[in-house]
């Protein structure tokens, strides 16, 4: 804990990601594929699915018991916003926004999931789905947008000013595009260069992706940590970190 009131907190982050990316790597080169697709990707009941979404719960609760912004009139709508980006992280972890809507034997539709653009864009569908998806699009959309861009300014100043909040924020925001290219990766491959990859090469993109998800919530715990440290803290409680309250 001291380590993350220190003059090397910004480190928090980038040191967990490395461990985290090098133990993912090593659990791959000692397990099989069929093991890795057990332990890591199984309908969202595999252990690794399980322990990030009780993560992202107790993130949620985090936020409440340990505020990551000084006390104010805006602080309760904040974390509620934050609670609400969990919300949806879990519910996409667990397919739950599926639930929304039936599959159609419409001729024409769309198969598979319906929250893709293609979705929208196919008038088979019926319109009262498409209408379901577009409204979640946009809530989500608008919510994380107005976020990052209420922040953004303060994201980028306190990346060069090795500010410990932004870091860690940093490395999550990075973590996801991983997280993107390693779950698309495998099937632009094959259809767009005609490229199979092997089994083994496949249990790593699995572990990749769904281990670099677990990392997700213990970057923002550690966020959160680091700012309730810097804002909530007395002075002589974490003095090395005293020069990011302004920000």
């Amino acid at each position: 804990m001291d380590f993350l009131k220190s003059k090397h907190a910004w480190l928090a982050a980038p040191l967990l990601w490395l461990a985290g990316v090098s133990a993912l790597v090593l659990v791959w080169a000692l397990a099989t594929p069929e093991w890795i697709q057990a332990h890591f990707d199984h309908d969202g009941a595999s252990p690794v699915e399980v322990a990030t979404v009780g993560l992202f719960f107790f993130q949620m609760g985090f936020f409440w018991l340990v505020p990551p912004m000084r006390a104010s009139r805006l602080r309760p709508l904040w974390l509620a916003d934050f609670s609400l980006l969990t919300f949806f992280a879990i519910c996409r972890e667990l397919d739950w926004h599926k639930l929304l809507i039936s599959a159609s034997n419409l001729p024409g539709a769309t198969r598979g999931t319906p929250f893709k653009m293609k979705f929208l864009t196919n008038a088979n569908n019926p319109l009262a789905d498409r209408l379901i998806v577009a409204a979640c699009f946009a809530v989500v959309i608008l919510l994380c947008a107005g976020t990052l861009l209420y922040f953004l300014r303060r994201l980028l100043t306190g990346l060069f000013k090795l500010h410990p909040v932004c870091w860690s924020m940093g490395f999550f925001g990075g973590t996801i595009i991983l997280i993107q290219i390693t779950d698309r990766l495998p099937a632009v491959l094959r259809k767009d260069l005609g490229i199979r990859i092997s089994e083994s090469l496949h249990a790593l993109m699995t572990a990749l992706e769904e281990g670099q998800e677990l990392l997700l919530p213990l970057f923002v715990v550690i966020a959160v940590l680091q700012a309730h440290f810097i804002y909530n803290n007395e002075h002589t409680d974490s003095a090395p970190l005293d020069r990011f309250r302004g920000l």
